[in-house]
């Protein structure tokens, strides 16, 4: 079983922040005619993106050995389109106790205080869906900045003054469903659905700066996993100080290469979307 937080985190990797602020909507918007046009529209974002580094605030809610936890943390993190991604939290006054790491193979990701001390990595092709996210770990980067949508069979629909793109498996079963403001035509919301036809994972953005003409991206983030106890586990991200910046060689070394798990009690690979734990010397 992967670790809720991991899962929740992971989530983060889908948003980043900009400079600014967005032109709000003066009145009612149509929204597309077809679930083509709507993805065209998404997808015709990706050429703006551009590499970033911000600062921001995480409040993070999670369970683990049965019992309820939550850290309130700074982060930094650094983006580098389409594929890499490296986040670090300050916490339990460690800089690096908590990180997340990504390029175009792999992902990876720590915790290190004491009653955790705990490293996961995985590569894209052979995680699987995850039961905590029930989705593939390479859709998570999909929506950076742009919510750029792959091929599949999406559907259009019309809900609350929202478009509304639904995914479905090759059985008619909805896997996601996205929720877009329609005059700006940002993304809202996001939800994720396991196996069982349950939401297993809500994604929320809101407060939304433009960085470059057709490039805007949201400053604040809460991913939410609910729990059977109907308790929740949560990610609540806000970003502020966001820079493009130009990434030297040597920084893409040191930020999205994965570096060996050394000093962690437990070291896992997330394979076929089980967590297996590993002996590492």
């Amino acid at each position: 079983m992967l670790f809720r937080p991991v899962a929740l985190l992971l989530g983060i990797l889908i948003l980043a922040g900009c400079a600014a602020q967005a032109r709000k909507p003066t009145g009612p918007c149509v929204g597309k005619k077809t679930a083509a046009e709507a993805i065209a529209t998404l997808n015709s974002r990706r050429e703006h993106v551009a590499a970033i580094r911000a600062t921001g605030q995480c409040l993070l809610r999670y369970h683990a050995e049965g019992k309820r936890h939550k850290e309130n943390f700074p982060v930094k993190l650094w983006v580098n389109p389409p594929d890499e991604i490296y986040l670090q939290g300050d916490v339990a006054f460690n800089a690096t106790g908590l990180v997340f790491g990504s390029n175009a193979d792999e992902f990876w990701f720590w915790l290190r205080p004491k009653e955790i001390s705990s490293y996961w990595w995985g590569r894209w092709t052979g995680a699987g869906n995850w039961d905590a996210l029930a989705i593939s770990p390479a859709a998570m980067l999909e929506a950076f900045g742009t919510f750029g949508m792959g091929d599949g069979d999406w559907s259009l629909l019309r809900e609350a003054n929202r478009d509304v793109l639904v995914l479905r498996n090759g059985q008619g079963n909805v896997l996601k469903r996205c929720f877009i403001e329609p005059c700006d035509y940002l993304v809202e919301k996001i939800e994720y659905f396991d196996s069982a036809g349950t939401i297993a994972l809500t994604a929320k953005f809101d407060d939304y700066d433009r960085i470059s003409e057709g490039y805007s991206v949201p400053e604040l983030i809460k991913i939410v996993a609910p729990a059977k106890d109907g308790d929740e586990d949560s990610v609540r991200i806000s970003l502020g100080s966001i820079k493009p910046t130009q990434l030297s060689e040597q920084q893409k070394q040191r930020l999205f290469v994965r570096p060996k798990p050394r000093g962690f009690e437990h070291v896992y690979q997330v394979i076929d979307g089980t967590a297996v734990e590993q002996i590492y010397e």
